[in-house]
């Protein structure tokens, strides 16, 4: 039996240890639940396999030059429509996973992150940092309670 996606409860597709919502409107993306700790003490003794992990989940490589930056939304769990706006130089799966395995990480999103919503970008640094607090409060005139977002 596969596993449905954190979001909205469809199909989704597995590579390496990521999984993508199959569903076109949601296309949410969470890594997998089990494998998290695994990983977490791995690159613990090995930074360098973090690399392998995202090339097996087909993750893109950083972007190099100006456009390089994304703004993210996570969901998270605990309370209703509650999410984790960031900004990141990374892809948002790298940033996302550097989040859950607790490397630099806000701690709404190392706790209680359940899966990658959606991403802007890539664009450059002065635009993420001015879209970041947009989304946010974008996302709270929608109703949900934001984490994040400065």
């Amino acid at each position: 039996m596969g596993v449905s996606c954190r979001i909205c409860g469809a199909k989704t597709e597995k590579s390496g240890h990521l999984f993508t919502c199959q569903n076109k409107a949601c296309g949410g993306v969470h890594w997998d639940k089990g494998k998290i700790k695994t990983i977490k003490k791995a690159l613990k003794a090995d930074p360098e396999l973090l690399n392998q992990v995202l090339n097996d989940a087909n993750v893109p490589e950083p972007i190099k030059g100006g456009n390089s930056h994304f703004v993210y939304v996570l969901r998270l769990r605990g309370e209703l429509n509650a999410v984790y706006v960031g900004m990141t130089g990374l892809h948002p799966y790298a940033r996302y996973l550097n989040h859950v395995r607790g490397y630099k990480s806000s701690h709404h999103a190392k706790k209680r992150a359940t899966a990658l919503i959606s991403y802007e970008g890539p664009m450059l640094h002065a635009d993420a940092k001015e879209r970041e607090p947009k989304l946010a409060d974008e996302l709270r005139q929608k109703e949900f309670v934001v984490y994040g977002g400065h």
